[in-house]
């Protein structure tokens, strides 16, 4: 019986210690990484109604304000539809609300590419830029509104 207990004690500890290299190894993805965002004018406090992910009306699905299309490299053809993401506004004095809050947002969109454009006046979404389109009010609890486009970082 005692055998049996220890040999018992001996598997949970072994399981305890998988788990927890696992959890550092899931901890090490979780780094801040660079981008940027901007928002999209919108009147019901949301991006969209419905989204490129095909989630159907974003406010039913309960996402709403907290919903964000993401650029080409970011969207990966939709590979990454669901995933959610901390963003908090970094690196500009003028911009980033105090303290620097996070807002944690749904990614239910893609924000196209605008080749027109060069990525650093208007083509935003351009590949090889990562970036985010948030709502009006997800953008507005990290920044000021008065912002075009604002430095962030991210992680999933």
């Amino acid at each position: 019986m005692l055998l049996s207990q220890m040999g018992s004690l001996q598997s949970t500890f072994l399981f305890l210690i998988l788990l927890h290299s696992l959890n550092i190894a899931a901890f090490k993805d979780q780094d801040w990484k660079k981008a940027t965002a901007t928002f999209a004018k919108d009147t019901e406090g949301s991006l969209i109604t419905e989204g490129a992910c095909g989630y159907g009306d974003l406010h039913k699905a309960s996402y709403g304000k907290h919903s964000v299309g993401l650029s080409t490299i970011l969207f990966n053809r939709g590979s990454t539809c669901g995933a959610c993401y901390e963003i908090r506004c970094v690196d500009h004095i003028l911009w980033c609300v105090l303290g620097s809050p996070s807002v944690i947002v749904t990614a239910t969109d893609f924000c196209p590419p605008n080749y027109g454009l060069s990525i650093d006046y208007g083509g935003w979404c351009n590949f090889p830029r990562e970036h985010f389109e948030l709502s009006q009010a997800a953008f507005a609890e990290i920044a000021k509104r008065k912002a075009d486009i604002i430095p962030i970082q991210y992680r999933r």
